[in-house]
């Protein structure tokens, strides 16, 4: 009997419309099952949750997983100082070259990839490792120097380097070589260097950041012969068979500087012949640089498969296999650019932190199920603020063992009140494990506040969010009671084993004079379809996220006139850069006024008073509306009606205290987990 499908190689059926992404490849000696790669990104998370999350996303379908394998090209340090195998942060790292440092490093390396190839292997997927060194784009504390090929800084980090000689350029060959060496004798399929992003290797490559008049520079051929001597000397360690990749890519939005989209196909040219594969990705750490560029982890506002013209024209000159990446969060788009020639493989990083699934549930024809990247980035967090890999829709990325789902011991009754991030995800996770779940909201519709915000064009992906659970909850048994403001008298009468609060949480409103005027309304107000006038004032108040400018961008797309005033001394400070550097230059380019130092300390006769903090000088602006932005305050009332009422009560996510998605839905996932 034709059952529409095709069966194309020993993993099972495939679904209609997936047959190029499911088809297997051959890489230099070795196959893969698919399509699907997992490249590598570092984690910041210790070893045995690394593995565990490696093993499902390898246990999920992806055909090809990138692992960390430098130690011993960072541990190249210059400068002054005792070398020490400790990691201090202002320690000398001990050589890599001397007997003693490459033993070192082979006892601290090797080990750790065997494990990683180990468990990858056994979930029937392929490894690979990136070796690299971050040149004078390094984030984090240093004592010692910068390097690179010349001393031009990287334009986020803005330190200026050291200029390699040439005894240190060949030192990092041999660096390289051997690290290369780590990763055959631990057992992986691959390696991979890493010749992107603004690191040493790019930085070799890039005529912006190579100025040198040596074999090293000027020239195509001397810029790409970095790689082409490390190449060399790894085969001298690891023969001719074992197969090295690379990852390259533009600089900045590869337009107005350095490697264009012409140059990166070039360079692709003189290093296709003696590679394995390669790896197109684009962009640099933040996306600052001559203006705004493009950060190599873009945003939600950043169009899907960005980098696909760059990885089809270096297709056309190479007659090895080619990676894309450059948020590819959707397996309709993947099989689209592998139906385009444009690749042959498909990185999807995000796409499967959000959902590991997603190679299995594309497969078996279920890709309406996959739980959709929404472009966050809180995986990566570019700057300050940057934490070990987690997720905003994925309360089990990098917390698999946490949250694996353990049937109830005693199946519960249980009413969550909310039906925000906090509380889809605390319905879904608790009616998984078995109990009797019931899911009450005020509105008519799931979703909560992302689902408000999901009305501004601009944050579009937020609809992703609510779709998701919409299935999810209904598959999961949860029992929808929606368009009602549940009481704790109904509640209480209702007699659940459990209660949980996730009501969110309420505008915060400035204690100032005539701010109930009528010329004030909140963001949501806004977005709901209040009336404002031509001229906005839109306060930011101590709110150092998103809720001020997404607002500000909403109303000067509306042809407003626009000011945003904020209290705080940088902009957006709390949101990563990747995300927060586009959104300040989309707001310049659309005319909205940024004050920042600024309060508003008064409304009147349909005008606003405002006071620039640091010199106090206080300014009068008339015939405007206000839109209040300042962040929230927790909702909790009926957690506080309830107490002492029902047996338990538990309150989480905004309700608790207001924060960001991921915040509530970990909060949902870990009290579900607990009942």
């Amino acid at each position: 009997m034709d059952t529409g499908r095709v069966r194309i190689s020993d993993e099972g059926p495939v679904a209609p419309g997936f047959r190029r992404l499911f088809e297997p490849l051959t890489i230099g000696n070795f196959t893969i099952r698919n399509r699907i790669v997992n490249t590598m990104h570092g984690t910041g998370l210790g070893e045995a949750r690394d593995l565990r999350y490696l093993q499902e996303r390898a246990r999920g379908g992806a055909s090809l997983l990138g692992v960390h394998a430098s130690g011993g090209v960072y541990g190249y340090a210059l400068g002054p100082g005792p070398r020490s195998a400790s990691s201090d942060w202002d320690a000398k790292a001990l050589s890599p070259l001397t007997s003693a440092g490459i033993a070192h490093y082979d006892d601290t390396v090797i080990p750790g990839l065997r494990r990683r190839a180990e468990i990858i292997h056994a979930e029937g997927a392929k490894a690979f490792a990136q070796v690299y060194h971050s040149g004078a784009a390094r984030h984090g504390a240093h004592v010692g120097p910068a390097m690179a090929p010349s001393s031009v800084a990287d334009p986020y980090e803005a330190v200026v380097p050291h200029a390699l000689t040439d005894e240190e350029i060949e030192e990092l060959v041999v660096c390289f070589a051997h690290a290369i060496r780590r990763t055959r004798e631990a057992g992986l399929d691959a390696a991979e260097i890493h010749g992107a992003h603004g690191y040493l290797v790019n930085e070799f490559l890039s005529p912006y950041f190579n100025r040198r008049d040596d074999q090293w520079g000027g020239t195509r051929a001397n810029r790409v012969r970095f790689v082409q001597r490390v190449l060399h000397e790894a085969r001298t360690m690891v023969g001719a068979d074992f197969p090295i990749g690379i990852r390259i890519g533009v600089d900045g939005d590869g337009a107005r500087r350095g490697i264009t989209v012409a140059e990166l196909a070039e360079i692709a040219r003189l290093l296709g012949p003696d590679v394995a594969y390669i790896s197109v990705s684009g962009g640099n750490y933040a996306g600052f640089g001559d203006g705004l560029e493009t950060a190599y982890v873009s945003p939600w506002s950043k169009e899907p498969a960005f980098n696909v013209a760059a990885a089809a024209a270096v297709k056309r000159v190479v007659d090895v296999p080619v990676i894309v990446t450059g948020r590819i969060i959707d397996p309709v788009i993947a099989e689209g650019i592998l139906a385009d020639g444009a690749a042959d493989m498909i990185g999807m990083v995000r796409a499967l932190i959000a959902d590991p699934d997603l190679p299995n549930k594309a497969r078996r024809g279920d890709a309406g199920a996959v739980r959709m990247c929404i472009g966050l980035s809180e995986c990566h967090h570019i700057g300050p603020h940057r934490v070990p890999v987690t997720c905003a829709v994925n309360a089990a990325a990098a917390r698999e063992d946490e949250m694996e789902l353990v049937p109830a011991a005693v199946p519960r009754t249980v009413v969550v009140v909310g039906a925000g991030p906090a509380g889809m995800e605390a319905a879904r996770v608790a009616a998984r494990r078995g109990h009797e779940v019931f899911l009450a909201d005020t509105r008519r519709t799931i979703g909560g506040t992302p689902a408000v915000l999901a009305l501004d064009p601009n944050r579009r992906t937020m609809r992703d969010h609510s779709a998701y659970f919409e299935t999810e909850l209904r598959d999961a048994g949860v029992r929808l009671v929606l368009g009602n403001e549940v009481t704790a008298d109904e509640l209480v009468a209702f007699s659940p084993d459990i209660v949980v609060i996730a009501t969110g949480g309420t505008p915060l409103v400035p204690e100032v004079p005539g701010i109930d005027g009528p010329n004030v309304v909140t963001a949501v107000d806004v977005l709901r379809g209040a009336v404002v006038g031509d001229r906005v004032l839109v306060v930011g108040g101590l709110d150092a996220h998103l809720a001020g400018p997404t607002i500000a961008e909403f109303l000067a797309d509306q042809g407003r006139t626009v000011e945003l005033i904020s209290e705080q001394f940088d902009f957006a400070r709390a949101v990563e850069d990747g995300t927060r550097l586009p959104l300040m230059h989309r707001l310049m380019t659309k005319g909205v006024t940024v004050s920042l130092l600024h309060r508003l300390t008064g409304v009147s006769e349909g005008g606003a008073d405002v006071v620039q903090s640091f010199g106090q000088v206080a300014r009068r602006i008339d015939d405007v509306t206000v839109v209040l932005a300042c962040g929230l305050v927790p909702n909790d009332r009926l957690a506080r009606e309830l107490q002492g009422r029902v047996p338990e009560v538990v309150v989480i996510g905004d309700a608790l205290a207001p924060r960001r998605i991921m915040h509530a839905t970990l909060e949902g996932a870990r009290v579900a987990n607990s009942i």
